[in-house]
């Protein structure tokens, strides 16, 4: 049977997704169906949680709000001109590079390696989550009603989401609407600073105490006429050395090569042996030393006393925790940038369309915000799209 191996190979996706099925069979009376494809179960769930904290804490939590409406202000500016930007560089520049992407299970992103299906569904959870339940405290901090929690279903991806009561909404000063309208995207630039602070207090520490640097490689070449191409060096060799001087890390090895300059000859240790290269130009700075390399990192090895049955297991876990973390910061961070963009369907939009109301008024407001939400869909569709299409032509 062909699709056995598939299956085997997938299964642990498979029975989620068909949990996730069962689950929406059984409630198929309670879901609300919109645009034929987004699926909305409502709960209670979180209600009494948010009432608790947000009068609990509610000077800290509307202080915490309105420092939000600055970041959120800031970055709707900075993802907006950086989007506009990257499509004027590539028609003065000739660069085809893409401002925005969809990020999905199985793409490879330098130094962060594959991204596994189960941080991608477990990191947009937790990231609509903190979202999600930010708005809602936000308003409840602010005595506006939210009426439901709940999960959305968009295809594959599972989300949450919370309802403010929006009339109430809509009747609060700017500065209020703002606040509960940022809280998202501020809560998920928060979560991804936090992330990088355990990675960086906490991760980071543990991994370099139970390792030892061996040395570094590489994935991919920049091109077969480059130097590590022509002498053979393969993909995945680990570099230990250059010139008979020993390495352990890039860092320490591009130290040394930068004393070298370029048609130098040189040597390059390796753990299968010595190769003998003649180094390129750089072609970003001529007077510099290039090897033709992409995709570099770091290589370890587990010390002896970590070798163990119960040892290998914690080197493991932190290793994928390090890795989910280190998604969780990309996703996190690019998520709550993007919600800040001024398009009709993310926070932005109702940003802008609340500030242009207070603008111009209600109807004048109106036409701005459809004109600029159709603009800003064009410039994100172009730099999404763009590359991709010019590059299959």
């Amino acid at each position: 049977m062909p699709f056995l191996p598939i299956i085997l190979q997938y299964k642990s996706i498979i029975i989620f997704y068909l949990f996730i099925i069962a689950f929406l069979l059984i409630k198929r009376h309670k879901l609300d169906i919109q645009a034929k494809v987004i699926i909305l179960y409502r709960t209670k769930i979180g209600l009494k949680w948010m009432d608790k904290y947000s009068q609990h804490f509610r000077e800290w939590v509307i202080l915490l709000g309105y420092t939000g409406v600055g970041v959120g202000f800031v970055g709707l500016v900075f993802i907006s001109y950086l989007l506009i930007k990257n499509l004027f560089d590539y028609f003065t520049q000739e660069t085809i590079v893409a401002g925005a992407s969809i990020v999905y299970p199985g793409m490879r992103v330098p130094g962060l390696g594959v991204l596994t299906f189960w941080d991608w569904i477990i990191a947009l959870f937790l990231i609509a989550i903190v979202h999600e339940f930010s708005h809602g405290i936000v308003a409840r901090a602010h005595h506006i009603e939210v009426k439901n929690t709940g999960l959305v279903f968009f295809g594959p991806i599972l989300g949450a989401f919370v309802e403010p009561d929006e009339v109430k909404l809509r009747k609060q000063q700017d500065v209020v609407q703002y606040s509960v309208l940022a809280a998202g995207s501020f809560s998920n630039i928060v979560l991804a600073i936090v992330a990088l602070l355990t990675i960086v207090v906490i991760i980071t520490p543990l991994q370099t105490a139970l390792v030892t640097e061996t040395g570094f490689t590489f994935d991919k070449y920049v091109n077969e006429d480059l130097p590590f191409a022509r002498a053979g060096i393969k993909p995945g060799t680990i570099i230990t050395g250059i010139d008979g001087m020993k390495t352990k890390t890039f860092q320490e090895f591009q130290q040394e090569l930068l004393t070298k300059k370029p048609s130098q000859k040189t040597i390059i240790e390796t753990m299968q042996g010595s190769y003998n290269i003649t180094l390129a130009s750089n072609p970003d700075a001529p007077q510099r030393p290039f090897l033709g390399i992409n995709e570099i990192r770091n290589e370890v090895e587990v010390k002896p006393e970590y070798r163990t049955k119960l040892g290998a297991t914690a080197y493991d876990l932190i290793q994928s925790f390090s890795r989910f973390l280190r998604w969780l910061f990309l996703l996190s961070f690019g998520i709550g940038v993007f919600n800040l963009l001024p398009l009709p369907i993310v926070d932005g939009g109702r940003m802008a369309q609340v500030f242009l109301y207070k603008l111009r008024g209600a109807e004048k407001g109106e036409q701005s915000y459809r004109r600029v939400s159709l603009f800003f869909l064009l410039i994100l569709f172009l730099n999404l799209f763009l590359p991709l299409l010019l590059k299959i032509l």
